[in-house]
């Protein structure tokens, strides 16, 4: 089954004098007096500000998404911990979360809130971004982002070929595990309720999505 749910993104452009403007439309802006840039490089991207925001460059175009909620960030705190000390106990590779850059293009680099990078793929990890497709991307569902994570990153994650994606939903409080055959995402299984979350990627590794959601009355 593959998953694809349309929901149109915020795409920001520069202007002449390099002030990114949100813009529905390509070309010239009237309004502003702006000469939109359809297109950035990789090294243009790179030059971004560093304001708090997450952005994302999908073939050239520059998407920002909101900082995520509290409970967004529990979950993938209590993910982080829990997978992040099997990798390093069993020395499996590397584990790290959002904001890191993960170019999978010429002019595409996204930000997944946790990858893991196992020892056969380490040569991707570069200083001051990952060059290639981890070995896993998980993405934490939010209601203003979970369309622009189905929607635009999925397939940019299939045709990099990055072989396992995990939705998290921390108010459904489930978690899609998605396997890559050939150039599409099949659902493999959807955990809910009182399962426990495994992979084939970790054997032996399991976190209780009652502790995976644990939010101790906090939500």
């Amino acid at each position: 089954m593959e998953v694809l749910l349309a929901s149109p993104p915020q795409i920001f452009h520069l202007d002449r004098v390099g002030i990114w403007q949100s813009t529905k439309k390509r070309g010239y802006n009237a309004t502003m007096g702006a000469e939109v840039v359809t297109k950035l490089t990789f090294e243009q991207f790179r030059e971004l500000p560093i304001d708090g925001k997450r952005y994302e460059l999908v073939h050239g175009e520059v998407h920002v998404t909101p900082s995520p909620a509290t409970r967004h960030q529990f979950t993938l705190q209590h993910l982080a911990v829990s997978l992040g000390y099997y990798v390093i106990q069993n020395r499996l590779g590397e584990v790290s979360q959002a904001p890191l850059d993960v170019r999978l293009g010429e002019e595409t680099v996204l930000q997944p809130d946790l990858i893991f990078i196992s020892n056969a793929r380490a040569g991707i990890i570069q200083e001051n971004w990952i060059e290639g497709a981890p070995d896993l991307v998980v993405e934490v569902l939010s209601p203003s982002t979970s369309g622009h994570d189905r929607a635009v990153k999925l397939p940019v994650y299939a045709q990099a070929g990055v072989p396992e994606l995990w939705f998290i939903d921390p108010k459904a409080k489930t978690v899609e595990v998605l396997s890559l055959h050939g150039a599409r995402y099949v659902i493999e299984a959807t955990f809910a309720g009182h399962h426990i979350l495994t992979s084939i990627l970790f054997p032996g590794w399991q976190l209780p999505l009652d502790d995976l959601f644990d939010f101790r009355g906090r939500l």
